[in-house]
């Protein structure tokens, strides 16, 4: 395993990957189908929001589940520079149906059929582009030389490196944009805004699963990031000298902050997934309703009709069930924009009307009152009697 010399162990990325690494073989080996439904979801939810963010689109959560749900644009920002929103999270979807993990696949099958947003302007070449992203992605994974290892710190490596030596996927160099005024136009230099590395980012899972440590075949949204420029100005920023080059540090940080996020998706769907089956286990049947909270409490925010594509039911049958979540204290309805129900995890404590009746019922009676009295006016007197009188003089 990689290190950083002179830098603590509790701080070192390499250190703190194997540790992610190692919770994360653990949570997944105890999870139970329910966990890993919610985990399945969540991670399709960040690999659609961060795919569309690295585009260049600009939205707000929010806003994503509104155009997810087919109730708005994506953006009021036009966006015909950009690859076509729909299209893009298509090819994903579609991607991640084939997956090797079992629970993704099926959820992005359900996800899929529940996709809504409206149709992109150009969607013919925007599929085509963003499926020939993807074979790219695929061509430069399967082109990097095996690792005989089973930690994932050279595999990264290997596949950072392989990025930057992809014309697809390197970072672009720093141009000139010409900013038109009244009577002429300014030059100004301008950096990478926008890349497609999502595209390896989602087969990345597949890449290191099994061989390389990671027990599943999970997208790591966010993995490839190439902030790296020059390693001899960062290693003269650094207050250390590191064992493994500017690079190997960046793609080890990379992976640290991936694992990181990892773990945490995974002990939310644990805990979320508990939740959901204490509070449904006094219901007579609970099997599609904890289908559908797991999917709310994954993915995200959902209107009734997608739900109903969901999990295959009909509008009365998918009343029933939500109704069934709500008064279970699982799912709150609030009504978007467009004036459509659209429902939400929302886990609460359930106060019982039994229980408020008793407690509205309760009080003491007569006879403890009095009880209670006597037993004062007891101690009273006791503490009468053993008082010291005053002495004499004293007033």
């Amino acid at each position: 395993m990689p290190h950083f010399d002179g830098m603590p162990l509790e701080r070192d990325p390499a250190v703190l990957s194997a540790l992610y690494l190692g919770r994360i073989q653990s949570a997944v080996s105890q999870a139970n189908d329910g966990a890993m439904i919610v985990l399945a979801g969540r991670l399709i939810r960040e690999s659609l929001i961060t795919a569309l963010r690295q585009e260049g689109h600009a939205f707000t959560d929010e806003r994503f589940f509104d155009w997810f749900a087919g109730l708005s644009t994506l953006s009021d920002v036009s966006a015909h520079k950009l690859r076509p929103p729909r299209a893009l999270c298509q090819a994903i979807l579609t991607e991640l149906r084939h997956n090797p993990w079992h629970h993704l696949a099926v959820a992005s099958q359900r996800i899929g059929e529940a996709f809504l947003a409206p149709i992109d302007l150009d969607r013919n070449e925007g599929h085509e582009d963003a499926n020939a992203l993807l074979a790219e992605a695929r061509a430069v994974i399967t082109a990097i030389e095996p690792c005989n290892t089973d930690l994932p710190f050279s595999p990264v490596a290997a596949l950072f490196s392989a990025a930057r030596q992809s014309l697809h996927f390197a970072r672009q160099e720093r141009g000139i944009e010409l900013i038109k005024g009244p009577r002429s136009a300014v030059a100004v230099e301008v950096g990478e805004q926008a890349h497609s590395r999502w595209a390896l980012d989602i087969l990345a899972g597949g890449y290191l699963a099994p061989r390389h440590g990671l027990p599943f075949a999970a997208p790591l949204p966010g993995l490839l990031t190439l902030t790296f420029e020059s390693s001899a100005a960062v290693d003269q920023d650094m207050p250390f000298t590191p064992s493994p080059s500017g690079r190997d540090r960046e793609s080890l940080t990379a992976l640290c902050n991936a694992l990181w996020s990892l773990d945490r998706f995974i002990q939310d769907a644990i805990r979320d997934a508990g939740c959901i089956a204490d509070k449904l286990q006094s219901c007579r049947s609970n099997g599609r309703a904890g289908d559908v909270a797991g999917y709310l409490a994954g993915f995200g925010t959902l209107r009734g009709v997608q739900i109903e594509k969901v999990i295959g039911a009909s509008r009365l049958g998918v009343r029933t069930i939500m109704a069934t979540l709500a008064q279970a204290g699982l799912v709150e309805g609030e009504t978007s924009r467009n004036a459509a129900t659209m429902h939400r995890f929302a886990p609460r404590e359930v106060v019982h009307a039994q229980a408020v009746q008793d407690q509205e019922d309760f009080a003491f009676s007569s006879q403890a009152i009095d009880e209670f009295q006597s037993s004062m006016d007891a101690i009273d007197e006791l503490l009468r009697r053993s008082s010291p009188r005053p002495s004499e003089g004293e007033s």
